[in-house]
């Protein structure tokens, strides 16, 4: 056997080793795809009851429902019934540690389809439960309703950023931070906020 021949099998084998390598990478491509799931499960209740339900704008029944939100993006909530002031609640994606790190490593297949498919994002709240309080006025709509729908497209704008890679995660983290303190001040994102944002007017 030559030595042309050897060096040819020895690139054949190398080339086998990374056959298996991007076979087993695209099996475990979008685990959090196949574990997960692309939407997530968010029970909501209210009290009194037989509210109206809509999702960014959609009406899809009433309380109590079991609604499936998809993980990809940020959403508004709000729960309307006749005589009680409405309520708005963002559901929002945690862009955690976890979704940085991918970025960071970029072009992971897995990566790929798990942030196309938006698995790899949990949603929070995971359960809504909420009190409606009686109308003391002329209109049962909430102030909050048309400035949460404004919430949630900024969120999905900075969220945008991160995933371009145009935006740091500390100028991430702050932002979002931001975004929460002058929109749903008694709502606190998943990460903690740097005193940069806290300070701020």
């Amino acid at each position: 056997m030559n030595s042309r021949s050897i060096e040819c099998r020895k690139i054949a084998k190398i080339g086998i080793k990374f056959s298996f390598i991007g076979a087993l990478l695209m099996v475990l491509a979008g685990c959090a795809t196949i574990v997960k799931g692309t939407t997530q499960t968010i029970p909501i209740s209210s009290v009194p009851d037989s509210a109206d339900v809509t999702l960014d704008g959609i009406l899809y029944g009433q309380t109590p429902i079991d609604l499936e939100v998809k993980r990809k993006r940020n959403h508004l909530v709000v729960i309307k019934k006749a005589g009680f002031q409405s309520k708005s609640i963002p559901i929002t994606k945690n862009f955690g540690g976890a979704v940085w790190g991918n970025l960071l490593a970029g072009g992971l297949i897995g990566w790929g389809v798990d942030a196309t498919s938006g698995a790899q994002y949990n949603l929070s709240p995971k359960v809504i439960s909420i009190k409606l309080e009686p109308v003391n006025g002329e209109n049962a709509l909430s102030k909050s309703d048309s400035s949460g729908s404004e919430f949630v497209t900024k969120l999905n704008q900075l969220d945008s950023l991160a995933e371009g890679n145009t935006i740091t995660k500390e100028n991430y983290v702050m932002e979002r931070c931001k975004l929460f303190k002058e929109y749903f001040p008694t709502t606190k994102p998943e990460e903690s906020c740097p005193k940069e944002a806290d300070s701020s007017p």
